[in-house]
């Protein structure tokens, strides 16, 4: 009876190491993602300032009201717009927003596989918990730890 004996060598080149990327490409995929978020934003207060003059406001004391009226709608639709970037661009682009193109970076599973549509959303959720960026300083983000994802420098 013949025993194999397992080539230690080709499963330990074969293994991937996932190795987190820096605060500092953490930090930059932040600001881009956040400046595209408010540029997303202005388009979205343009389209309700148009439907204002659509439907003839044109005084200040008018528009003010209207403002005051549709504060918590804009809030939901601030929220909604957040969770739809963050979701619709790392489902569909399997862990990559803008930010993260720009800078070459990804997110990943912590077993190395692409993010699945759940885990998206999921990131997307937990990054709305007050106080989740502060999470960073103390190494990897809330929205990583509890979703068992991490983001790594895109392999070439």
């Amino acid at each position: 009876m013949e025993q194999s004996t397992p080539d230690l060598l080709k499963e330990y080149e074969n293994e991937i190491h996932l190795v987190p990327v820096g605060a500092g490409l953490r930090f930059a995929n932040y600001i881009i993602d956040v400046i595209i978020f408010y540029i997303m934003m202005m388009g979205v207060g343009a389209v309700w300032g148009l439907s204002l003059v659509s439907r003839g406001v044109n005084d200040a004391a008018t528009i003010e009201q209207d403002i005051n009226n549709s504060t918590v709608f804009l809030y939901l639709i601030s929220f909604l717009t957040f969770l739809a970037y963050y979701t619709l661009f790392e489902a569909a682009s399997k862990g990559k927003t803008l930010g993260k193109l720009i800078t070459g970076t990804v997110a990943v599973r912590d077993d190395g596989n692409a993010l699945t549509f759940k885990d998206a959303l999921l990131r997307s959720l937990c990054r709305m918990i007050p106080f989740e960026p502060f999470s960073a300083f103390g190494g990897r983000p809330w929205h990583d730890t509890i979703t068992h994802t991490m983001v790594i420098k895109k392999p070439q």
